[in-house]
């Protein structure tokens, strides 16, 4: 999977949304990109072993047809080391067959996991209305996550969350991640605006409206 790359301009569109939303609401919105959000460790080790076995019945087969000259002990275990070798490094090369091998209910979890985190990393609780929105898009996994603070989820449902959900998504998809982000995040402010979270006076920016990025 190739690894993405923000342009310039996709960080400013991104920056501007969030500008507009603060602007005209009074929500704080945190949008936040990571690669990944677990290692999945585990489809290496599993690869690792089903490699190791298929090199050990290869192995088996070529001895028994004769089509292997003899070998000695250690000489069968380097072949089967180097067999899981590979098996154990080809998620790594080629990061799509985590997502391949890894169940949908194993992703979610490490995805929601990962989202709380950022919540608390990135104090979108710590505003002062309790208005905070977090944007959670986790590209390996091809999922994401909508947190509101407190403040925001007295009005706003669960729910209502779920056509921004989809925006980004569509964005993933298309390998438009930035597009998607915009469009999620102008729909946010949508639903602000629907609920009554208008921008007053007295409020200020309290949270930084760069794109967070987490290799």
């Amino acid at each position: 999977m190739k690894k993405y790359i923000f342009t310039s301009s996709e960080k400013e569109a991104v920056k501007a949304a969030v500008r507009e939303l603060e602007t005209q609401s009074c929500g704080e919105i945190v949008p936040f990109f990571a690669r990944s959000s677990d290692d999945y460790e585990e489809v290496g080790w599993q690869l690792s072993a089903l490699c190791g076995l298929t090199g050990l019945v290869i192995t088996a087969f070529l001895a028994f047809t004769w089509n292997l000259p003899g070998l000695e002990v250690i000489e069968i275990c380097v072949i089967l080391i180097g067999f899981m070798t590979l098996g154990y490094l080809l998620p790594v090369v080629f990061p799509i067959i985590k997502r391949i091998l890894t169940s949908k209910e194993r992703m979610q979890e490490a995805v929601d996991q990962a989202a709380r985190e950022a919540f608390l990393l990135e104090k979108v609780y710590a505003t002062q209305e309790q208005v905070g929105i977090l944007i959670y898009v986790s590209r390996l996994e091809h999922l994401v996550v909508v947190l509101g603070d407190e403040g925001i989820n007295q009005k706003v449902n669960p729910e209502d969350w779920n056509q921004v959900i989809s925006l980004v998504v569509q964005g993933l998809q298309k390998k438009k991640i930035g597009e998607g982000l915009v469009n999620g995040i102008e729909h946010c402010k949508k639903l602000l605006l629907d609920h009554g979270f208008v921008r007053k006076d007295t409020d200020h920016n309290e949270l930084s409206d760069e794109l967070r990025i987490k290799s």
